[in-house]
This record gives structure tokens, sequence and C-alpha cells, in this order.
């Protein structure tokens, strides 16, 4: 996000920070922030980023993180840091600090509390005014630079830290020509260090009845759409309710018309931005370019159901039909149908309540989402404000409370790593 928070510096190293943070920000001046339609936004009408601030808008991304977290079974997915946890960490983008806070509780439980974190971002949010020594958690070594992504060099060291976190920093900046963004990460990033991305799509697809395939070999990654995936890991995302993507899974346009509306809407608008409503087909290929820098380049994206899918209680044979209406395959031959398998979840069983309340998060952050783009959607759809707040109303409960997204409708999402080679010169 592009957001931060008042992470104010703790140490002689924060105070650095905080003075290079005054002269590399003057684009934001005395008035960082500026209301409009009852929500907070930066006051900074270059900037890309279109969410608002707030702390609605906060809650909804530590939710999304919060979820992450869960998926990918910790603060990160590089398999670098089993054993040997990172010692200087950057979270790009920081915001509320709450993934830097999670990343420490989690090291810290592990007995590695002595961990060195830094926040970059644009303005200060939490902790305005109120203590000039906060930190996200008491026992926490932190610092907070406050810098304009945008102007470069950022003032960090070069081959400082050996995690670079970039969780949700796709409408912050645009994707499309990364170069100097990457040219930072890789200059800042120590050899051996690992440079992590955690994103999310914004726009919304349908996920289509199939039956799960366990991989059998673990590679790099080779294609934006691939996930390097365990059967271990396959049946872990399975229990909790997601399904692991691959160049196979079939997935196709939303059935929700609301979902329909808002995709349209949102892919227009944020492209008018020169931002791409499908970040997570970029970053993979992006990796790639970076050959001659980086290497053991890992990816794991998941599709989320914001529901129960009607073909997962139905059965696989469940056929999702253009108009919207679904239809059971009857059985060849004689007899009854087969038992499912235990663990089986694609195969006529509900879903367990830690299933159903991942995908209740999910849906509540896609929901937020929606309401966060209000701006960019109602100049695109041309509607008034009283058509908009009509629409809005019907499409929430529509989404929450008639079961509006049984037919497969999905959040995407991904992790992606890669380590700097040692003997690179960047």
């Amino acid at each position: 996000m592009a957001s931060s928070e008042n992470l104010n510096p703790s140490s002689a190293e924060g105070s650095v920070a905080a003075s290079s943070a005054s002269t590399s920000t003057k684009s934001i001046g005395n008035k960082p922030f500026v209301t409009r339609n009852n929500r907070l936004y930066i006051h900074e009408p270059t900037l890309l980023y279109p969410l608002p601030v707030d702390l609605a808008e906060l809650h909804r991304q530590s939710l999304r993180t919060l979820m992450l977290f869960q998926l990918f079974g910790g603060p990160t997915t590089a398999p670098e840091f089993s054993n040997k946890p990172p010692s200087r960490v950057l979270e790009v983008g920081c915001g509320s600090a709450f993934w830097s806070m999670m990343c420490h509780r989690y090291f810290a439980q592990h007995g590695h509390s002595q961990i060195s974190f830094t926040g970059l971002d644009i303005v200060p949010l939490v902790g305005s005014g109120l203590d000039q020594t906060w930190k996200p958690d008491k026992d926490m070594q932190w610092r907070f630079v406050q810098h304009d992504l945008r102007r470069f060099p950022w003032p960090l060291a070069a081959n400082e830290f050996d995690l670079i976190m970039v969780k949700d920093m796709s409408l912050s900046n645009s994707m499309r020509d990364p170069q100097q963004v990457f040219e930072e990460y890789l200059r800042i990033l120590k050899p051996g260090g690992v440079l992590e991305f955690w994103e999310s799509d914004h726009t919304i697809r349908m996920l289509r009845p199939h039956v799960l395939k366990v991989p059998i070999v673990k590679a790099p990654v080779d294609s934006d759409s691939d996930s390097d995936s365990s059967s271990d890991e396959e049946t872990e995302s399975e229990r909790l309710g997601a399904y692991i993507m691959t160049n196979n899974t079939p997935l196709s346009a939303p059935l929700n018309p609301f979902l329909v509306e808002y995709n349209g809407w949102a892919t227009k608008g944020l492209d008018a931005r020169g931002l791409s409503a499908v970040p997570c087909t970029l970053i993979g290929p992006h990796l790639l370019q970076e050959a001659d820098t980086l290497m053991d380049v890992r990816s794991k994206r998941l599709a989320i159901p914001l529901s129960e899918i009607r073909w997962e209680r139905e059965g696989v044979g469940g056929v999702v039909t253009k108009d919207g209406k679904s239809y059971i395959d009857s059985m060849k031959g004689k007899g009854k149908p087969a038992e499912p398998k235990s663990g089986d979840k694609s195969r006529g069983k509900g879903l367990t309540a830690a299933q159903a309340a991942l995908r209740r998060t999910a849906l509540e952050t896609v929901v937020g989402m929606i309401q966060c783009l209000e701006p960019i959607l109602r100049e695109v759809s041309g509607k008034s404000q009283d058509e908009w707040d009509n629409w809005s109303g019907k499409m929430m409960n529509d989404l929450l409370r008639e079961g509006g997204t049984s037919w497969g409708e999905c959040l995407e999402v991904g992790a992606w790593c890669a380590r700097k080679k040692l003997n690179s010169q960047t």
C-alpha cells in the first residue's frame, strides 16, 4: 500500500531515517491527508495510489495479511529462512506495519527476537502526535523511513537487507515498467538475500469444476501462472479451503452480475492510471527478467473461493452453464456412486468451520476493496452518488447475504520469491 504510519524512529539509526524523510517527500506538504466522500486519502494529486488510508481500509488490509499469513504458513514463503531467520528485514510500503509486527512475533516465538525491521512509505499514519517512540510491537527493533518511492535512489544503504517484502504494492507503482524500482530492490538487497512479493488480483474470476492433480516435481517457476507446490502444500491449501493454481486450473469470467460490472469498471479505471487489475500475471515474468542477478525464482498462487461452491457439495460432475444453472452428470452404468474419499473436499462434502471462515474473510476483503475503489468505479460507470449507493447496497446484499458467489467466484492471490546471486555486482 502507499500509506504508512508514524512509525517514528526509536533509535539513533531511526533518527537518521526521519531526517532523510523530511527532505524526500516535499510533494506531500504540510497537509498530507485529504477527506473525500468521508474517506481519508493521501493528499498528493500525482500519486497513482487510489485507495483510502483510513482505519477501515487499514483493517481490511490487516485481514488480507492475516489470511495470506495463514495460507502461506508464516511471514515468508522462502525456504532459506526455515532454519535460519533473516537478520535485517525491509517492508516496502509498510502501511500500518502489520506484516512486520506479525513477522517479528512469528520469529520471536521461534526464539529469534533480534531481527531488525525497517518500514518504508510515503507518509506516517499510526502514532502521529501520540508517542514519538511508537513501534509496531514493544520489544521490536524498528525504524521508519519516510520516502516517496518514486524518487530515486531511496535513502537506504546498498546490500543492507537479507529479506525485502513487497506486499500489496501493485496499486502504488505501475507494474508495466518497473525497471527503476527493481534496480532499487536489487541495490539494497544483500547477495544471497531474498526478494519476496505478496499480491492479489483486483478483478474476480470463477473457478470451474475440476479434480485437483498433485504435482510430481517441484521446480522453479517457468510461467506467470505456475505454482511450485509439493503434495503436502497442496493438501494444506485444500484443508484451509483454497485451491493451488496451475496452468491447467479452469477459470472463467464470473457469473455474478455485480462482479461482472465491477470487473469492467475496475479494469478500465485502473488501466487509465497505468495500473494493472491483474498484477499476479506480471510479477513472475518481471523476476525472470532479472536472471543475471536473481536465482531460485519460486511462486505459489492460490484461488480462494468467496463461499462454498455448488459443485464442491454436489461433486465435480457439477457443470456450471452459461445461463447460471448447474446440473450433475449422470453416472454411466448401474450401481451407487462411489463414496467420497476421506479428506476429498471436491465431492459432496460441506466446508469446515475454518474453511468457511477463511472464505468469508476473502469475501469481506473483496467487498471492502470494491467500496474503496468507489471514486474510480463511479467515474468509469458514470453513476451519480445516489445511483452508486443503490448499486453498492444491492451488491453487498447479494454477495454477503444471498450467496451470490456460489458459482465459484474466487480471489486470486500469490507469493513470489527469488534470491540475489552471491556473485552479483548490483
